[in-house]
């Protein structure tokens, strides 16, 4: 009877960790941010404190007044991200990127729209999940505004390969990590 129940609360304990929780996703968005603010701050190299006599403190640069917008994410209904409309036309049949109509419809789902976001979540989940123009728009609407991976990428390499394989399961993470 001890070796049932040890057994059960073996496989209990091994079982709640295989699928990521939304807390472990949550904790797992806040070790990434903090990941980048130390990696920030260490390029920055060390600065000399204010009240040294021997180094003064160097002015802050008054920012840019023009900063160009990143070229990943155009404004609602501005120009189509060209890497977007390639990436959806990698991933499906030369038949469906060769009429005015098809293009017409990618186009349309890939404003402000990252190509490189199109192309890690395809990557992700099983080719049959990306072959088809719905499940295509439906990535692209998971990766609207989405300019920088490397959150859903960091989240992914400390989970288990099962819970980024779906397409549900990398929208949790998607979410989560704007």
């Amino acid at each position: 009877m001890g070796r049932v129940v040890s057994l059960v609360v073996v496989l209990l304990f091994s079982c709640s960790g295989m699928a990521a929780s939304s807390e472990r996703i949550q904790k797992l968005v806040g070790e990434f941010e903090h990941f980048q603010v130390l990696k920030m701050l260490t390029r920055q190299g060390p600065q000399p404190l204010p009240d040294d006599p021997g180094h003064p403190y160097p002015n802050p640069q008054p920012p840019s007044q023009h900063q160009p917008p990143p070229q990943e994410c155009p404004p609602s209904g501005g120009p189509v991200s060209k890497s977007c409309v390639e990436a959806v036309c990698n991933h499906l049949s030369p038949f469906d990127c060769n009429s005015q109509s098809g293009l017409a419809d990618i186009t349309r789902n890939c404003r402000n729209v990252s190509g490189v976001c199109v192309n890690s979540i395809c990557n992700r989940v099983s080719h049959f999940d990306c072959d088809e123009k719905s499940e295509l728009f439906t990535v692209t609407n998971m990766c609207r505004g989405v300019v920088d991976m490397s959150c859903v990428d960091y989240i992914c390499s400390r989970l288990s390969y099962f819970d980024c394989n779906e397409l549900d399961k990398l929208r949790k993470i998607v979410d989560q990590c704007r």
